[in-house]
């Protein structure tokens, strides 16, 4: 179980811009092993708590995660993947490489790298990639190899922030149901941040709508999209 117990983030005052509240008195559970998904417009937090529990952000209130408190847990310590928009690969590196960097980070032997990666990108139909550079590959093709390189680590917690948001409207389907399928085989956790409200509905277990830091709604896709909650109606009309 995550719990998220009255979080708040506030960015303080700098010359140029006021002081803003991120997140505002946040409290909510997220099962582990589940897909949930967060949705609400600019500005309503949802990087901002992703952020938080991968320990990249200043926060009050408490992270608990399975009984452990994460106010106590080094970033790097915490078993969780993060799996960025911009998709953050080394562009001088081969896509093997790109993959198998975690690996090699925590000294892992060269016959257990081959193996982890060769597995995970056999997975994710990408082995024939591994001797191209990043600037050869599509958007498509990209966001497999971010995914491939959170695999490796064998995470608990895959952080999703708009990992789709790069990918064209024609491929952006077969993706999602790529990242779906993995990470229900290998019973892991997703918190998935998205604007694309048919995403959210298609990919969650669980939808959590955010609005100016703050938890408006929560529950199964169905239940947000018979929500009579006029701020969850507007966001999820076109569905």
């Amino acid at each position: 179980m995550i719990e998220i117990k009255h979080l708040s983030v506030i960015y303080e005052k700098t010359r140029s811009n006021p002081s803003v509240v991120a997140i505002d008195d946040l409290s909510l559970e997220m099962e582990t092993g589940k897909f949930n998904v967060i949705v609400g417009p600019s500005g309503s937090g949802k990087s901002t708590l992703l952020r938080a529990i991968a320990g990249l952000q200043p926060y009050k209130g408490d992270i608990i995660v399975d009984k452990n408190d994460y106010r106590n847990i080094h970033p790097s310590d915490r078993n969780i993947a993060f799996v960025y928009q911009e998709y953050n690969l080394y562009p001088h590196f081969t896509i093997f490489d790109n993959i198998a960097f975690p690996l090699k980070s925590r000294g892992a032997s060269k016959q257990e790298i081959i193996k982890i990666v060769d597995e995970v990108s056999e997975e994710l139909d990408i082995k024939y990639l591994y001797t191209r550079k990043v600037k050869e590959l599509s958007g498509g093709q990209l966001q497999r190899v971010a995914l491939a390189r959170a695999m490796v680590k064998r995470p608990d917690i895959y952080l999703f922030d708009e990992p789709l948001s790069n990918i064209s409207s024609e491929f952006r389907e077969k993706e999602r149901l790529i990242i779906k399928q993995t990470i229900s085989k290998y019973q892991s956790t997703a918190i998935y941040v998205t604007h694309n409200i048919k995403e959210a509905t298609a990919l969650a277990d669980k939808i959590f709508v955010l609005d100016k830091g703050q938890l408006v709604f929560s529950g199964s896709p169905m239940e947000v999209l018979k929500s009579e909650d006029s701020f969850v109606q507007e966001l999820f009309k076109e569905v």
